[in-house]
């Protein structure tokens, strides 16, 4: 079987079931940080294996042919056109976010990120000395848009020198169009503000919907150069920990002071196993991963269905990348804590709340439906529980 879902993550350490253990619960079912519970690609861990074959974890660095794996993948899946040299490596994607952040911009800057936002942006901002600039997201036709007309305004502010674009997004998983991309990439250039664009979630795209780089080949070459892609294999081939990033990087000026900055900080030695698991992918991993995209699509839609048919006050956004449903429970009128408690303490299921993810998050939670398709069951069941105590 190329995919297989009945893993059990209990008593291992995980952070995604310690939980139970955190807050004393058995019955608990987690259903919120982004990895899946679903097995890691067969050829992935026979390339591990194979590794640890070998007797030795030493010194270790990356080949020529991790170089190119990455470079074919990105030019077969997105279209765009690296060389090895452009490739910057680091042990995570908020690593190098805040790396690039430290070194491109000042103390005291303006960084924008649109919300919701994933929660670490906040953190590697201010405790860069930055400020964060949060740019609301619309709710148009069920989906996220951008007013680029208060972007452009924004982007007008001298002390707003960078942006973090999550693309496709998180915790909303919509995909933008090319011409959306193309929109901020054009308002960015005008401003001169750098475009950080986290992509970690581009590779689970679901056949009506493909995602986009910005860093696509058809993007103008000016806008490339304000343009740094930060990427890894770890969310669609559920490698979190095996701690291997990367920065595509086609400005040669802003390639050399991250070079230097990597160096001063000696952060360029990555974990053996990492390189191995991350070739493996994206050599021999890619019927794995449309096997379980497919797998994902049909959670999605069960979990649409469900929740369509059965719990109307719940309000899902149809994802459209990623395997994270976030859900709108604003009809029920209650607090942030109120909804949690009652997802937590009665339901005994825990998601991510949505206050983590700025103020556009409250009254939100996010699911992850990576898992098996009983344990997505169990957990529309357990909202339908919640449904009938606070409806």
């Amino acid at each position: 079987m190329l995919i297989d879902t009945q893993v059990t993550r209990k008593a291992t350490n995980c952070i995604k079931w310690n939980v139970r253990h955190d807050l004393n619960d058995d019955e608990l079912l987690p259903m919120w940080i982004a990895d899946m519970d679903i097995a890691t690609a067969p050829c992935i861990r026979l390339a591990l294996e194979k590794a640890l074959g070998e007797k030795v974890l030493g010194y270790f660095e990356a080949s020529s042919a991790f170089f190119k794996a990455i470079c074919d993948w990105e030019e077969k899946r997105h279209q765009v056109s690296l060389q090895a040299k452009q490739i910057l490596l680091s042990p995570s994607v908020t690593t190098a976010l805040s790396l690039a952040i430290r070194h491109l911009t000042k103390p005291m800057d303006k960084i924008l990120v649109f919300s919701p936002f994933y929660p670490p942006y906040k953190t590697i901002i201010e405790a860069n000395h930055r400020q964060l600039v949060d740019l609301p997201l619309v709710i148009k036709d069920g989906q996220y848009t951008i007013d680029f007309d208060q972007l452009a305004q924004f982007f007008s502010d001298s002390a707003m020198t960078a942006m973090i674009m999550c693309n496709p997004h998180n915790p909303g998983g919509r995909v933008w169009s090319a011409d959306e991309l193309l929109k901020v990439q054009q308002l960015a250039a005008k401003h001169h503000v750098l475009i950080f664009a986290d992509e970690i979630h581009n590779d689970i795209s679901y056949p009506d919907l493909p995602t986009s780089s910005m860093l696509n080949d058809q993007v103008d070459h000016v806008f490339q150069q304000q343009t740094l892609v930060f990427k890894s294999a770890t969310k669609a081939f559920n490698l979190a920990g095996a701690k291997v990033s990367f920065i595509f990087v086609k400005n040669e000026h802003y390639r050399e002071i991250l070079q230097n900055a990597i160096e001063q900080e000696q952060s360029n030695e990555i974990n053996t196993l990492g390189l191995v698991a991350t070739r493996a992918a994206y050599e021999q991993g890619l019927p794995w991963l449309n096997a379980v995209t497919a797998y994902l699509e049909d959670n999605r839609d069960a979990a649409l269905d469900y929740l369509g048919k059965y719990l109307p006050k719940i309000k899902p956004m149809k994802t459209e990348s990623t395997y994270l449903l976030w859900l709108d429970f604003c009809s029920y009128h209650l607090t942030d804590r109120q909804l949690a408690d009652g997802l937590t303490k009665k339901a005994h299921l825990f998601l991510n709340a949505g206050s983590d993810y700025g103020h556009a998050g409250e009254g939100f939670m996010r699911l992850n439906f990576a898992v098996d398709r009983k344990v997505l069951s169990d957990a529309l069941r357990r909202l339908s529980k919640f449904d009938q105590l606070y409806r």
